[in-house]
């Protein structure tokens, strides 16, 4: 199989961004909460760039936004929340995961968790 994670971190192609993971534990009968930065290096592409909720209280603009990155990405699981990455001053939550490890990456489709 080819392995592509030389384009992924290409600096001719990626940026930086970081991911904000969280983990949960139990402890003395309570949920404890963290939340740990990762630093990576990826190609950022847009997916969809305008996404707009009509809700009761009012519209909501979002979009979503692809990341590439050579090291796991995670959507919702058994010890926390789904990642959050963080990318030119905006947070994105990971709505989906392609797994394409076998070729060296990942690919994460976010959307944009602050709506104007």
């Amino acid at each position: 199989m080819i392995d592509v994670s030389e384009v992924i971190t290409d600096p001719d192609f990626a940026q930086a961004y970081v991911v904000h993971r969280r983990s949960d534990s139990w402890a003395a009968g309570r949920t404890l909460s963290s939340e740990a930065p990762i630093k990576m290096v990826g190609v950022i592409t847009v997916a969809d760039a305008k996404t707009l909720n009509q809700l009761p209280e009012g519209d909501r603009v979002t979009g979503l936004m692809c990341f590439y990155a050579t090291k796991e990405l995670f959507t919702t699981r058994d010890q926390g929340t789904s990642d959050q990455i963080e990318w030119r001053g905006e947070r994105y939550r990971v709505k989906q995961v392609f797994p394409y490890g076998d070729y060296g990456y990942y690919k994460a489709i976010g959307e944009r968790m602050a709506g104007d």
